[in-house]
């Protein structure tokens, strides 16, 4: 028997051994596991964030300050000075869109608490009608507590807390985690945009080190489609739901529809996450104008419906273009696969991913059915 051989039984064997230890200390090592990736959670967000900001970042150095490059004194700022007009532009949206949607949001749940008696009145009225009095359920179910039984309540609620409980140190060493990780955070997310250029060249050159050069060519040729594919997918994502919130404000401005600002923001929100989110959208904006009026929350329907294939036959194919490349089916399967494992951020990884994978398997189908002299249409 020669090495060869003899090393790879050696292989299968220690691989098999530590599989029957993990089968048997599966518990200790799914908590190593767990601590572990809470442990390099702000690296893993800091490296999805810096893979979202990539894309305007990678504008702003090519397009608005590429005259930097002809001047040698002023092309190195050209990353720090992108990088912080980045930055700056989510600051400030943030900055624009928070306090509308907290205010819009505010008076939604003013006017929706002002409407409830009047609701409730009709609502015990239709059912009155139909021989069911629903104050004498409410009433029995329902006490309402007295004002000494209020004050009461808040005074213990206040003596708990300045006994310790709002400020405990488990409270405070929550808070301080929080804080540090948010730092830690943003840290890997402006390294891993400043040096992502230092960063390639470690990976070309621990993988060149250690692989063969073919393998090596061939995950880097990977890479590049998948980077091409993420930022087509993002910078086309984010252009459509734009695109389709001005719509929605626009038509139901002109519909003359309430809560238009709040409805038309969080639609274009949720626009960012595929398939789903304008769905949801749909939903709680209907909800809010039902509310005010039935008959404008049908309008509503009827508008998103009309929008919604206006941009799913016009806009998207032509915002998108050919650079997902996905069949509908797997669309939805990587969703569904992406909100399963990492959630929202999953389910707008999963979406490019998986179009990386379709592609890479429908080029090596094509070769091998070159190979073997057959045509794919048979």
């Amino acid at each position: 028997m020669d090495r060869k051989k003899i090393r790879d039984i050696l292989i299968i064997g220690v691989i098999l051994i530590a599989l029957f230890a993990a089968t048997q200390h599966f518990d200790s090592l799914s908590k190593f596991f767990l601590n572990l990736l809470i442990i390099l959670q702000p690296f893993l967000i800091g490296g999805c964030l810096a893979l979202f900001l990539n894309v305007p970042l990678t504008f702003f150095e090519k397009r608005v300050f590429g005259f930097m490059d002809r001047k040698k004194l002023t092309s190195k700022f050209k990353r720090p000075v992108s990088l912080v007009v980045v930055l700056a532009i989510v600051v400030l949206l943030v900055w624009l869109v928070l306090p509308v949607l907290v205010t819009e949001l505010t008076k939604t749940i003013e006017s929706i608490l002002q409407m409830l008696p009047s609701a409730y009145t009709k609502l015990q009225k239709w059912l009155l009608e139909r021989g069911f009095d629903l104050s004498e359920y409410l009433s029995t179910a329902i006490v309402a507590p007295t004002t000494e039984e209020l004050s009461g309540q808040l005074e213990q609620i206040l003596r708990i807390a300045f006994n310790g409980f709002i400020f405990s140190t488990g409270i405070i060493g929550s808070l301080y985690q929080s804080v540090l990780s948010i730092f830690f955070t943003i840290m890997f997310t402006v390294y891993f945009l400043l040096a992502k250029e230092r960063l390639a060249s470690q990976f070309k050159r621990l993988g060149f080190a250690y692989l063969r050069k073919d393998r090596m060519e061939w995950v880097l040729k990977v890479s590049r489609l998948a980077q091409r594919t993420f930022a087509s997918f993002i910078s086309g994502q984010c252009l459509e739901a734009i695109i389709l919130g001005v719509m929605f404000f626009l038509i139901m401005t002109l519909f003359k529809m309430p809560y238009v600002l709040l409805i038309s923001v969080f639609i274009a929100i949720m626009a960012l996450i595929p398939v789903i989110g304008a769905w949801v959208g749909c939903i709680v904006g209907a909800f809010l104008i039902l509310m005010v009026n039935p008959a404008q929350a049908l309008g509503f329907l009827i508008i998103f419906l009309v929008l919604q294939q206006i941009e799913g036959n016009l806009i998207y194919p032509h915002v998108m273009g050919n650079a997902i490349g996905l069949p509908s089916i797997w669309v939805l399967f990587a969703v569904v696969l992406g909100e399963g494992l990492l959630g929202i951020v999953g389910m707008l990884l999963f979406i490019p991913l998986t179009s990386v994978v379709y592609k890479l398997v429908s080029e090596s189908v094509e070769s091998r059915l070159a190979e073997r002299k057959l045509e794919s249409e048979s």
